[in-house]
């Protein structure tokens, strides 16, 4: 067993996609534990007081431990911040600001530069107008707390050097703000341009498979159907059935009606065809008015059954609403693919059933013998 990748798995979990997130909080955590420790020693020295070090501690803990814990376990996955960016940010922002009513005076000005670093991962996850909205929020943290301790310890604080600090502080989120919005704009326009370019590449390559006119796939994308149901064929030995269908008349339709009912009527044959075959059996449109529809593990009976079915809607009245009187019918060649013969002998044999069905008086089926 891999036990780099094992450990991996059983600290990140077994959503790749989720990696990168649970990574981030794995690291704030042991962050937390590693400044649990920093205060601890502080207090040994005298440079933290020991009666708020305790609920600094107890709230560092909690944080590494709980926020882990709902990602690691997929539970923040029912909310809308599925990684918890806003509520950690939030969350290590009161920890800086427990830090700051906790250590030693000259300390206070090192713990609050961690304020504007708590705002970097925002960039990669929150929209600018959040980013805003944290930024303000640590601001208003950043006020709050050196009140709390002017008011706590009136005769300690330095107010000039307080204003300073939190002056100093401000100016870094202000900037630190600034440039996050600036990527948040900058990743969220990168993410529009590429679901663009996947949408007009899934247009292209549907474009490229699709007859425009019926919808069907067209010949080029038939090939590639047929080539790779071969080779599935030569490994799985199942009975495969090829129909070639041909309108009948249908140059008739075209020079008597005019080609935009032509069009119309192929439309219509081919949802027909599309809906009343089976739905494992594939329909292209061939060119013209020649559809080659390919029936896996079929016979040539159960193909038959199927395109009695499709003949049967055909012939309902009217089939075009436009034009009531117009009666539309079509001939099929039926081939079954024989042992390790190819495709494209199957489209001949096929192709000259479809044929004689025509010379035989068209509106029926023939099969290859």
């Amino acid at each position: 067993m891999n036990l780099p990748h094992s450990l991996s798995r059983l600290l990140l979990g077994p959503d790749p996609e989720r990696h990168p997130a649970i990574g981030l909080t794995l690291l704030v955590s042991a962050l937390y534990l590693v400044n649990s420790g920093q205060v601890v020693a502080a207090v040994s020295v005298g440079y933290a007081s020991a009666v708020l070090a305790p609920y600094l501690l107890a709230f560092m803990l909690t944080g590494a431990v709980l926020f882990y814990g709902l990602l690691r376990s997929g539970l923040s996955q029912r909310w809308s911040d599925p990684n918890l960016v806003v509520v950690q940010s939030i969350y290590c922002a009161f920890a800086v600001s427990l830090g700051y009513l906790t250590v030693d005076l000259h300390f206070r000005g090192v713990v609050l530069t961690f304020m504007p670093v708590i705002l970097l991962p925002s960039q990669f996850a929150l929209p600018p107008r959040r980013i805003r909205q944290l930024t303000t929020a640590m601001f208003l943290l950043l006020v709050g707390t050196t009140l709390v301790n002017w008011y706590v310890n009136p005769s300690e604080p330095e107010v000039v050097g307080d204003i300073l600090r939190c002056t100093y502080v401000t100016v870094i989120l202000v900037a630190v703000c600034a440039v996050a919005q600036r990527v948040s704009v900058s990743r969220h326009e990168m993410k529009l341009k590429s679901e663009a370019l996947a949408i007009a590449l899934s247009k292209v390559e549907h474009m490229a498979a699709h007859d425009q006119l019926t919808g069907l796939i067209n010949r080029h994308r038939m090939h590639e159907v047929l080539d790779k149901e071969w080779h599935r064929l030569q490994r799985q030995a199942r009975p495969t059935t090829l129909i070639m269908m041909d309108l009948d008349h249908f140059k008739r339709v075209n020079d008597t009606l005019g080609h935009q009912v032509g069009d119309e009527v192929l439309k219509r044959f081919a949802m027909l065809a599309d809906t009343y075959l089976r739905d494992a059996d594939v329909v292209s449109r061939w060119g013209g008015e020649e559809f080659l529809v390919f029936c896996p593990d079929t016979s040539a009976d159960q193909a038959l059954i199927a395109l009695n079915r499709l003949r049967e809607q055909v012939h309902v009245r009217p089939f075009l609403q436009s034009h009531p009187d117009l009666q539309i019918t079509f001939s099929a060649g039926l081939a079954t693919l024989r042992p390790s013969e190819s495709m494209a002998n199957a489209i001949e044999r096929a192709d000259q059933a479809l044929y004689q069905a025509k010379e035989a008086g068209r509106d029926r089926f023939m099969q290859s013998p």
